[in-house]
């Protein structure tokens, strides 16, 4: 199966929540994908698209003969359902319509991207720009999620630091024996270091809004 340069796909459901969740975890998952919403007595003339999203959670059988109506219109857009909850009985008998994939409501942010992966014959059938679009938005989340945790590190760390900071400075005024001295010389010189790194982590967390 060949795929435009922008992924397209069609959420057929009439419940206007369904095609917002399904809506925000498309943009998820393929940012600059294009969503269509399709009533399910407009199956039959589906626009084309890559991949027919079929609202299955209150009404299965409903949802089986919109994939009929959508196979008897001649689309061959990849099929998946939406589901209250995972169906044996229902997979076989969607399969011959080409049905392969279930994704559950309460899941489908986190595995609506896969599920179009696998319906579409995997990623080899993919057109590299949407590929590379795909991976950016996941390195990016990574970055975001690796600034959260360099933000909390600093935030954690900065006070213990300062203060030990602080004790080590006001020992080195006290009358000590020199090895002790030096021993307290290490421990500002290192800790300063410390201080130092950590602030740096600020670079890394995410920007402040001023």
């Amino acid at each position: 199966m060949s795929h435009s340069a922008a992924l397209s796909l069609c959420v057929i459901s009439r419940s206007p929540e369904t095609r917002s969740i399904v809506r925000e975890a498309a943009a998820i998952a393929y940012p600059g994908a294009t969503v269509t919403d399709v009533v399910p007595e407009g199956a039959q003339k589906l626009p084309p698209c890559a991949a027919a999203i079929v609202d299955g959670t209150s009404d299965t059988g409903a949802a089986t003969e919109v994939a009929r109506r959508i196979r008897a219109g001649g689309s061959r857009a990849a099929l998946l359902f939406i589901v209250a909850g995972r169906d044996a009985g229902l997979a076989a008998r969607v399969a011959p319509l080409g049905v392969l994939e279930q994704v559950e409501l309460h899941d489908v942010a986190r595995t609506l991207g896969p599920a179009i992966e696998r319906a579409m014959g995997g990623e080899g059938a993919w057109p590299a720009a949407l590929v590379a679009a795909r991976d950016e938005l996941r390195k990016t989340q990574r970055l975001m999620a690796a600034g959260e945790i360099a933000l909390g590190l600093q935030h954690s760390m900065n006070n213990p630091l300062t203060a030990i900071l602080a004790e080590a400075q006001l020992l080195e005024m006290e009358d000590l024996p020199e090895e002790t001295k030096s021993a307290v010389a290490r421990i500002v010189e290192n800790t300063r270091r410390l201080v130092t790194l950590v602030r740096t982590l600020d670079a890394i967390g995410p920007k402040k809004q001023g």
